[in-house]
């Protein structure tokens, strides 16, 4: 997290440049084996365009941010990393950095994909909004129960009262009455089904009735399930389909889980320390809706130009839609972090947005 925030911190020196406005309420999510704490805070319509379609603008001379770049991943000994920079929704900065493959000494370029994490979580509540702005599913909706989204397919009757209380919104907004206690099951055996997952949770799995908001990657792999019963398609088509098509988005996928199953185009992962969790270790596929998307940060970048309620690109969705408080205005920043990855999804003083993608 701290190296995030450094990350972070370097791209406001570059923003803060260009604008006297400071608000500043950021907050922040991630994802791992050990940790998973996470909050987010939203805006109008549009995408960002290409570098030559800045052309004539005054020019921004990013030499020395470039180099603070640079040091920081010396520093930290980061193989590899992308930024994507847009303000007022154009491009107007994207670089890569370091090694995409440091045996083979393959470079990072533009167009390499990361694994990106707990940022794949505004990815699925887009694509809950965006069934709902449809008609095919209530935010409102029960998710388990006779009467519920997912029925009874998962675990054992009678469910709890608590079970039966969970919300789509519930789960949109962390607050399903579950906990990581006794741990994340997000990470638990690579082998087990979403079925096996979702029963242990619902037969096992102490729930508080009246819950706070507790940040939860579970409750994120339940909204993917709520995406392919409601529209009938896996969860990655559907977003691919419906969100991220319509925004120029073409190459984002969910990613693989061992080095065989690495993408054409996608970085390798290096954990933090030698002999610390691999990479490689994780059943990240299952981790879809919550954690398994890969993209590069120009596709970020592309992505919340599409959500910020903004006029200059079309949003993918109508603004009452997107008023929301997973999106709040002036400020927002997602994080993502995996054994192998890190990642920044951020907007500064609705003018700035920023991606930053790491593969460690």
């Amino acid at each position: 997290m701290k190296n995030l925030v450094l990350v972070g911190c370097l791209i406001l020196l570059v923003s803060c440049s260009k604008t006297s406005e400071t608000k500043d309420t950021p907050t922040t999510q991630i994802e791992n084996p050990d940790t998973t704490t996470d909050t987010v805070t939203e805006e109008p319509e549009g995408e960002p365009v290409t570098e030559e379609e800045t052309e004539g603008e005054e020019s921004i001379s990013f030499e020395n941010f470039e180099a603070q770049i640079t040091s920081f991943m010396e520093t930290y000994q980061v193989p590899g990393l992308q930024v994507a920079i847009t303000k007022d929704e154009q491009l107007v900065y994207v670089k890569s950095f370091g090694y995409a493959d440091v045996e083979n000494q393959i470079p990072v370029t533009d167009n390499s994909l990361f694994r990106i994490a707990s940022i794949s979580k505004p990815i699925t509540f887009i694509s809950m909004l965006k069934l709902s702005e449809d008609g095919q599913v209530s935010l409102g909706s029960k998710v388990f129960g006779e009467d519920g989204v997912l029925g009874t397919e998962y675990g054992t009757l009678p469910y709890s009262p608590g079970i039966l209380d969970i919300s789509v919104n519930d789960l949109i907004e962390h607050r399903s009455g579950w906990t990581n206690d006794p741990y994340d099951i997000m990470f638990d055996d690579p082998s087990l089904s979403y079925q096996e997952l979702f029963s242990e949770m619902i037969d096992n799995r102490r729930i508080d009735e009246t819950p706070n908001y507790y940040y939860l990657n579970f409750g994120y792999c339940v909204l993917g399930r709520v995406i392919e019963k409601m529209s009938n398609e896996t969860y990655e088509a559907y977003v691919q389909e419906n969100i991220l098509a319509p925004m120029g988005i073409t190459e984002m996928k969910i990613g693989g889980n061992t080095l065989e199953e690495r993408f054409e185009n996608e970085v390798v992962y290096y954990p933090s320390t030698e002999g610390s969790f691999s990479p490689y270790d994780m059943n990240v596929t299952r981790m879809d809706a919550h954690g398994g998307w890969i993209a590069s940060a120009k596709d970020l970048a592309r992505f919340i130009v599409h959500i910020d309620r903004r006029s200059n690109v079309p949003d993918i969705l109508p603004t009452n839609r997107l008023n929301r408080p997973y999106f709040n205005y002036f400020n927002w920043v997602h994080t993502g972090s995996l054994p192998g990855t890190s990642s920044v999804l951020s907007r500064h003083n609705d003018t700035f947005n920023y991606s930053v993608i790491m593969n460690k």
